[in-house]
């Protein structure tokens, strides 16, 4: 989908208008923004506007004017935007406008949120469908109604390659400024998002005094840099600003940092002989030592390992950047560029997607960021003449569940035509698609080694069950449990469509075979104790579906690991894994990213179950079988580091335990003979820990 987000904050230096293509959802969210500019907003429109932003008042008409010049303002940023890239408003399909902020209150007994720049009539005057008003239903559900671009920043920490341990913080210097941290892009609720107080706002409306309105903001922070930083009036500021004081989640605006709170900030300099360019100065560093005045309030003293990538108008003012580097060290800080947005437009950018979530019809505000009491759809839509056409789009997420495996992955088209480093590169990118899919299903993941361990504990069995890929991938799991674990064949054991030469070759229309998946489960005998894992890309396989249709009849737990929603929960299925690596670089060779993510979840699910069953001390691999040279010596430095004894003490302790790790730890801690060894381990239900741990005064000692 084609996007033009709109943007005009409370710096109002110009409409930020930015042209993106959009496609996915959730964590496979993937845009492209084409184009982005800034359209000026005129003189008049702007006095307009500071003069509706202050509690002088303005009748109703002037409001209601303003609304409209504001949104024919709009349009006019949208149609330059559009100019340069030569398209025709036939060629989008959304427009999302954030407006133009005039009050914001969300603290207030009936809270609210204001922005003008009607969508209604940008709908009217574009004849494109128009998403705007995305704030009032966050401030209605008790949020702040901001910030709302943490929702991008999720998105844009999740493509972090090596994600810094302090986490990231994504900073904007509007008018205002606003920060997210990132502490772990994988785990959802775990960010922080506020409002950090003054962004450009001060600054340039003291530029304005300071040039006589000839200046609108301080290019390239040259003023600033000319001016000294008065410390004692910048600490009085600081000490004497309410809203720094407040907890996250907050947020401001201009009905806070207002022109009569820069008159006061004048008055009281000018009265220190603190003016022009040291004033400006002063004011350039307390918008700095606001922001990290807040990031100390939410993350501690401590910014070790924290990355700060900059956005906004004041990520322009290296006079400021290098004020905010010299307040947050040691944390390292960033242009957004490095993330491949551009820093000025990352807002426009941000409004096209939330517009692209609205039209969806999926949640686009995230309530740890603005303190809502639930996620929700933000936005009000005005309907353009291409509405039915956007009401007949694509849903992500909704399209059928067996297409989505098969889609064509714009990311990797000219995959031929590229150079052999470059192929490298976009693989290497497409595969943290899989460690992401396999992050968003953890809580399942969790929950079915809970069932799989507390059915292999009372004498259940774990089968695999699947097809092709799928297939070999629980092949491979099931037969490496055996040498990892000691455990005995027979209890995880996998099923793979067309029998054993599947696992060399392609047996066409194995996965088709539904009686053959029913009958090749039947034939092990599964019953009520088991637990059965179909696995399967597309989540349709008639061979795994049959055989988990079969498990299910019998009383067994069952679950299927796919890369497909599926749109409705199948009765045969009690948990679904659902794995949304997206489309592959080569369409359909689900061998690749979905065949990654599917190794990685049994990696977790046989591996930590073993571990849920005593297999694993610490994270030795105890209860291995000691059937060659590495193994043993293996087996003995584990010995060595578990009871501190010599190697050769270790090596005769081993052979006399036949091999058994845990059996020759006990006879070492306890000195005991290995049959009371044997039953010791018994006692504590396979865990050597207890045994490492306690002396067992009250039976017989026996020499090794």
């Amino acid at each position: 989908m084609r996007v033009l987000g709109l943007m005009s904050g409370t710096a109002l230096d110009g409409i930020d208008a930015a042209l993106v293509n959009i496609h996915g959802v959730g964590a496979s969210l993937r845009w492209d923004i084409q184009h982005a500019l800034t359209h000026p907003l005129p003189p008049a429109l702007r006095r307009g506007v500071m003069a509706a932003t202050q509690k002088t008042g303005l009748h109703a008409s002037a409001f209601a004017t303003l609304d409209i010049e504001l949104a024919e303002a709009f349009k006019a940023a949208a149609a330059a935007c559009l100019q340069k890239v030569g398209l025709s408003w036939e060629h989008i399909d959304l427009i999302a406008s954030h407006g133009q902020t005039i009050w914001h209150a969300p603290g207030r007994p009936q809270p609210h949120s204001l922005q003008l720049g009607h969508g209604g009539a940008i709908a009217a005057l574009t004849g494109v469908t128009t998403v705007f008003d995305f704030r009032v239903a966050d401030v209605t559900l008790g949020g702040q109604g901001a910030p709302l671009v943490p929702f991008i920043d999720r998105l844009l920490a999740r493509k972090i390659e090596k994600y810094p341990p302090g986490g990231v913080i994504f900073q904007n210097i509007g008018g205002i400024g606003n920060m997210t941290w990132v502490p772990d892009p994988l785990v959802e609720g775990s960010l922080t998002a506020c409002d950090t107080g003054p962004g450009n706002c001060l600054i340039d409306a003291a530029v304005e005094r300071f040039t006589h309105g000839k200046m609108s903001f301080d290019a390239d922070g040259l003023i600033a840099a000319e001016g000294q930083i008065s410390e004692p009036l910048l600490n009085a500021w600081l000490t004497r600003d309410a809203f720094l004081k407040k907890p996250a989640p907050k947020s401001t605006g201009r009905e806070y940092y207002s022109q009569a709170l820069i008159k006061n900030l004048a008055r009281d300099a000018a009265k220190k002989g603190v003016t022009g360019p040291d004033f400006i100065a002063t004011l350039t560093a307390y918008t700095a030592a606001s922001i990290a005045e807040t990031y100390r309030q939410v993350l501690g003293q401590n910014l070790t390992g924290v990355s700060i990538y900059l956005s906004g108008g004041g990520a322009a003012n290296p006079t400021l950047v290098e004020q905010l580097r010299q307040r947050v060290a040691p944390a390292e800080v960033f242009a957004l560029s490095a993330l491949n947005v551009p820093p000025k437009f990352k807002e426009a950018f941000a409004f096209a997607v939330l517009g692209y979530q609205t039209i969806h019809g999926i949640p686009n505000n995230l309530p740890e960021a603005t303190g809502a009491r639930q996620p929700w759809v933000l936005g009000t839509i005005a309907p353009g003449r291409n509405f039915r056409h956007v009401l007949l789009s694509e849903t992500p997420g909704e399209r059928r569940s067996d297409t989505v495996t098969e889609m064509s992955n714009p990311h990797s088209q000219g995959l031929d035509d590229l150079e052999i480093a470059d192929m490298v590169e976009l693989m290497h990118q497409q595969d943290w698609a899989a460690l992401r899919a396999v992050g968003e299903a953890r809580e399942t993941i969790a929950t079915l080694i809970h069932c799989t361990a507390k059915a292999l504990r009372t004498g259940g069995r774990l089968f695999y069950v699947g097809a092709g890929t799928s297939g070999r991938l629980g092949v491979l799991d099931a037969s490496e449990c055996p040498p990892t674990f000691s455990t005995n064949p027979e209890l995880v054991q996998a099923l793979i469509a067309g029998g054993e030469p599947a696992l060399r070759h392609a047996v066409e229309g194995a996965e088709d075979d539904a009686q053959a998946g029913e009958a090749d489960l039947a034939q092990r005998g599964v019953c009520n104790k088991d637990v059965v894992v179909g696995i399967s890309a597309n989540g349709h396989a008639p061979y795994v579906r049959a055989a988990l249709h079969h498990a299910k009849a019998q009383g067994a737990v069952t679950a299927l690991i796919t890369c497909n929603q599926l749109q409705e929960r199948k009765n045969a299925i009690e948990h679904v894994i659902y794995l949304p690596s997206g489309p592959e670089i080569i369409a359909g060779s689900t061998r690749l990213k979905a065949g990654t993510a599917t190794k990685l979840v049994l990696n977790m699910l046989s591996t930590l179950t073993m571990v849920t069953l005593g297999k694993v001390h610490d994270n030795l691999m105890v209860d291995l079988t000691v059937s060659n040279k590495k193994l043993q010596a293996r087996a003995v430095n584990m010995l060595i580091r578990l009871t501190g004894v010599m190697p050769e003490v270790a090596a005769a302790a081993l052979e006399n335990a036949k091999g058994n790790v845990k059996v020759a730890a006990v006879m070492l801690h306890q000195n005991v003979d290995r049959e009371l060894a044997h039953e010791l381990l018994i006692q504590s239900d396979n865990r050597l820990r207890p045994w490492l741990r306690t002396s067992i005064n009250s039976v017989k000692r026996a020499p090794l």
